[in-house]
Formats: C-alpha cells, sequence, structure tokens
C-alpha cells in the first residue's frame, strides 16, 4: 500500500494508527532518510522500466526493404506516372476576354515608373497640395505610365481626410 493511500484511509477512518502500521510507516520514513534510493519497504522492489516498444516492420529485413525502393526507383524510370505523362502547359497564355472584369493590380504592379509616379504623387500629398497630385495622376492616365490602385486611392483618402468630397 502506498504512503498516500495509508494516509488517506487513516483520514477516512478517523481511527487511531494501528501499531503495525505506525511501526511500518515509522520504518519507511527511517528507511527514505537515510537512504533514499534503498528499496521502499511499503512498495516492495522498484519495477525496471518497460522495455521500448518492437517497431514493426513492413519487410522482415533492412535489406528486403532497400530492394523494394530500388525496384519502385527503377519503375518510376521506366514507365512514369500518369500524371507525368500529360500535356506541359500551353506555351502561349490563354487568350483573355476584353469583356471580362480587370483583377485589381498587385503590389508587385508598382515597379519602375508606376513606382515613381506613385513616389511622386506621394510627396505631393504629403505636401497639402492635392490638386496637382490629381492632376499629375489624371495627366499620366494618358501616357504609357498608369496609375496604380494604389495611387488612386492615395489621391481619393487624401481628399477624403481633407473633405473635399465633391472633387475627384
Amino acid at each position: 500500500m502506498s504512503l498516500f493511500r495509508l494516509l488517506l484511509l487513516r483520514s477516512i477512518n478517523r481511527d487511531p494508527p494501528k501499531p503495525a502500521a505506525s511501526l511500518l510507516l515509522t520504518h519507511f520514513f527511517h528507511n527514505v532518510a537515510l537512504n533514499p534510493t534503498s528499496e521502499n519497504p511499503i512498495q516492495g522492489p522498484p519495477t525496471p522500466p518497460p522495455p521500448p516498444p518492437q517497431r514493426s516492420y513492413a519487410f522482415t529485413s533492412a535489406e528486403e526493404a532497400a530492394a523494394e525502393r530500388r525496384r519502385r526507383k527503377r519503375r518510376l524510370r521506366i514507365e512514369p506516372p500518369i500524371h507525368a505523362l500529360r500535356a506541359s502547359a500551353p506555351s502561349a497564355p490563354p487568350t483573355r476576354d476584353p469583356n471580362a472584369p480587370r483583377l485589381p493590380d498587385s503590389t508587385s504592379a508598382l515597379v519602375g515608373h508606376r513606382l515613381n509616379l506613385h513616389n511622386r504623387v506621394q510627396s505631393l500629398i504629403r505636401a497639402s497640395d492635392l490638386d496637382a497630385a490629381s492632376l499629375l495622376a489624371r495627366s499620366s492616365v494618358f501616357s504609357s505610365t498608369r496609375p496604380t490602385v494604389f495611387t488612386c486611392n492615395a489621391i481619393i483618402a487624401a481628399m477624403y481626410r481633407n473633405k473635399r468630397f465633391n472633387e475627384g
């Protein structure tokens, strides 16, 4: 019986401890105080830890598993999987429907001349020159450098912050 159970039973029963149990408890504490690594007289000798679980393999030996891997590799070289036999991606991109709605620009669109335009517009906005910023963006629509959605949104947000709702 473990020490915990003994103390639990003692608190439940509320009977005075029996001399045999008391003697056993005293012997246990004496033993633990003198030699904590010795056997617990109440619990008996410690049980050895269980051995690690044996791993079961699908093959009887490592050599057999290696041979199967080599066989599988050879088979894939000789006959490739079905998905690898499909026709590769078409060389020309599919023609785009002119009536389909355009997807918004990604942040990768802000490069080169478009990035320069965006930075000029941002600096005009920071200088509170919203008229020049919107004029620059409007005039760039007709040039080879078209403004991105980020540039247009920056102008719209700046006008909204300055309560210029009827312009734009």
